[in-house]
C-alpha cells in the first residue's frame, strides 16, 4: 500500500493512479478518479479493475495483465474506462508488476486521459473523409460507428508503434527503394555504421562495402530480391571510420498495391563477435592439427625405434629364451602402435570400432610369423568402445596369438584362428579360438606357475572388469565377457 504521506502529492498528478493487490482488485486510487471519472473512494476500493473497462476491451486487458508474472514486467495499451454517469473516456494505460515488503504481488497502474486528443484527431479524420465521400455515405453509418472504427485504427497504430519499438531495440533496420537507395534507417543502424541518418538517406548500401564479398555475391542477392524472393545471408560491412563488422541479414521485397516490387526491408543482426569467435576457433583448430601431426610423427618414430630395437635384439640373441621374450615384448608394443595409429586416423579419437580395429591388428601380428595361419573374424555389427578398452583387448589378443603360434601350431606350419565378437545388452562377448593342439587337461588361467603372458592377460581382464574362461583338454577357446563401458 502507498503511504498516506504521498496522498497529497499523488492527488495533484493529472493522471489516474491506482494500485492492485494480488487478486487484481483496487487497493489504492488517487483523488483524480473522482475529479475525472466521478467515483468516490469507497466506490472503487476492493473492486476488480476490469469492472470499469469497456466490455469490448476487457478481454485484451485481462490477457495483457496475465503477462505480469515477474517483478519489473510491464504492459501497456489504449482502453476505454467508464465514467460514473455511464459514458466512456479513452485512456493510455501502463501497468507494472511490483512486490511489497512482504514479497506479495502488487500492480501499479498509471492512466493518462487522451479522450480529447483522439476527439481532435477524429474531427480532422472526418474532414479528410468528407473530401472523398459524399454526405450520404457519411450519414449511412451512425457517428458512433465512425468513431468506433477510428478508435480501432488508433489502437492498431498504438500496437504498431510498440512493435516498431521492439524491432528497433533488437534489430538494425533499413528500407531501400528498388534501386537500392536507402529511404529509412533506424537509430541502431546509425549507431553501428557510425553514419548519421542524413548521410545514409538517399545513399546506396555500397557506402558500407568492405570489399570482402565478390561482385557475383551481390549480383545473386539482387537477382533474388528483385524477383520477389527473400534473401538471407551474412555480410561483412565497413563503418564510416573504417572498422569492420559482420551482420546476419534478411532482405524482404515489398510490393505496392499494383503488385510491383517497390521497396526492400533489410533486417540486420550484429554477429561480429560470433564471426570473430568462429575465426579464432578455426585458427586454434588449425594450430592443434599441426601440433597433433608433429606429436604423432615423433611418437610414431619413437615407438617404431623401440620396436626395431626389440626385434634387432631378438634376431641377434643366441639365447632362445631371451629371443622369445624380446619377440613377445615387441608384439605387445606392436599392439599399442596399431591402436595409436588407429586413433590418429580416426575422426573421433574417443571411439574405436572393433569391427575395423581387430582385423587390422591381427593382420599386423600374423605378418611377423613365418607360419601360414588363416584368420576369420565374425561380427554382425559395429561395436564402439573407448581407446583404453581397445588397448587392453589388443594386448590380450597379441598374447593369445603368440601362444597359439608357440603351442597350438608348434608341430604344424598351418592353422586357423577365429575371433567372434558379439554385443549382448551392455556387455561384449569376445571369443578367441584356434584349430591347433588341445590344451593340457590341467590347464588353468589361475595357475600360479603360468608364464608372464598368462599373468598379463589375467591382469588386463581384471582391468576390463570381465570374466574369462577356457576349456582344458580341448582346442583353444578363450571366452571373455566384459562391460562395454
Amino acid at each position: 500500500m502507498f503511504s498516506t504521506n504521498y496522498d497529497e502529492l499523488l492527488s495533484n498528478i493529472p493522471d489516474l493512479i491506482c494500485e492492485l493487490d494480488s487478486s487484481e482488485k483496487i487497493c489504492y486510487a488517487n483523488s483524480y478518479h473522482k475529479h475525472r471519472l466521478g467515483y468516490e473512494a469507497h466506490e472503487i476500493l476492493g473492486r476488480s479493475v476490469d469492472e470499469f473497462f469497456h466490455p469490448e476491451d476487457r478481454g485484451e486487458l485481462l490477457t495483457k495483465m496475465s503477462f505480469l508474472q515477474t517483478p519489473g514486467s510491464e504492459t501497456k495499451g489504449i482502453w476505454r474506462i467508464a465514467h460514473k454517469n455511464g459514458h466512456f473516456l479513452t485512456f493510455e494505460c501502463r501497468g507494472k508488476f511490483q512486490q511489497d515488503v512482504n514479497g506479495n504481488k502488487r500492480i501499479l497502474v498509471v492512466a493518462r486521459d487522451i479522450t480529447e486528443e483522439i476527439g481532435i484527431e477524429f474531427k480532422l479524420h472526418t474532414k479528410s473523409l468528407g473530401k472523398t465521400q459524399t454526405t450520404a455515405d457519411l450519414l449511412a453509418k451512425p457517428i458512433e460507428l465512425h468513431y468506433q472504427s477510428f478508435f480501432e485504427l488508433k489502437m492498431s497504430q498504438f500496437e504498431f508503434s510498440q512493435l516498431k519499438f521492439a524491432f528497433d531495440e533488437h534489430a538494425v533496420i533499413t528500407i531501400t527503394d528498388r534501386n537500392g537507395n536507402i529511404s529509412y534507417a533506424n537509430d541502431r543502424f546509425c549507431e553501428i555504421s557510425l553514419y548519421s541518418r542524413d548521410e545514409l538517406i538517399g545513399n546506396n548500401h555500397r557506402l558500407l562495402n568492405s570489399g570482402f564479398h565478390s561482385s557475383e555475391f551481390f549480383e545473386r542477392m539482387y537477382h533474388m530480391i528483385q524477383n520477389g524472393y527473400v534473401w538471407k545471408g551474412e555480410i561483412r560491412n565497413r563503418t564510416k571510420t573504417g572498422s569492420i563488422y559482420w551482420v546476419s541479414v534478411t532482405i524482404v521485397p515489398l510490393r505496392s498495391i499494383d503488385g510491383n516490387i517497390n521497396r526492400f526491408v533489410a533486417l540486420h543482426t550484429l554477429i561480429t563477435r560470433t564471426i570473430e569467435s568462429e575465426e579464432r576457433v578455426t585458427q586454434l583448430l588449425q594450430e592443434k592439427e599441426l601440433l597433433l601431426q608433429e606429436v604423432h610423427h615423433r611418437i610414431k618414430n619413437n615407438l617404431f625405434s623401440v620396436f626395431s630395437l626389440l626385434k634387432m635384439q631378438s634376431n641377434f640373441s643366441p639365447d632362445p629364451l631371451l629371443k622369445e621374450q624380446f619377440d613377445e615384448a615387441a608384439g605387445r608394443l606392436r599392439s599399442m602402435m596399431a591402436l595409436y595409429d588407429r586413433l590418429y586416423r580416426s575422426q573421433n579419437p574417443n571411439e574405436i570400432d572393433l569391427k575395423e580395429y581387430i582385423p587390422n591388428l591381427v593382420s599386423q601380428i600374423l605378418s611377423t610369423y613365418p607360419k601360414l595361419i588363416r584368420f576369420e573374424f565374425i561380427s554382425n555389427e559395429p561395436i564402439i568402445i573407448k581407446p583404453d578398452i581397445a588397448n587392453n583387448l589388443g594386448i590380450i589378443l597379441n598374447e593369445l596369438i603368440c601362444n597359439s603360434v608357440k603351442h597350438s601350431f608348434q608341430m604344424e606350419g598351418v592353422g586357423k584362428i577365429t575371433v567372434t565378437i558379439k554385443k549382448i545388452d551392455l556387455q561384449i562377448h569376445f571369443i578367441y579360438s584356434d584349430d591347433g593342439e588341445p590344451l593340457p587337461k590341467n590347464y588353468s588361467l589361475e595357475n600360479s606357475e603360468s608364464g608372464f603372458g598368462i599373468k598379463l592377460m589375467n591382469l588386463l581382464v581384471q582391468q576390463l572388469k570381465g570374466k574369462a574362461n577356457v576349456k582344458p583338454g580341448q582346442s583353444v577357446q578363450f571366452d571373455l565377457l566384459f562391460p562395454i563401458h
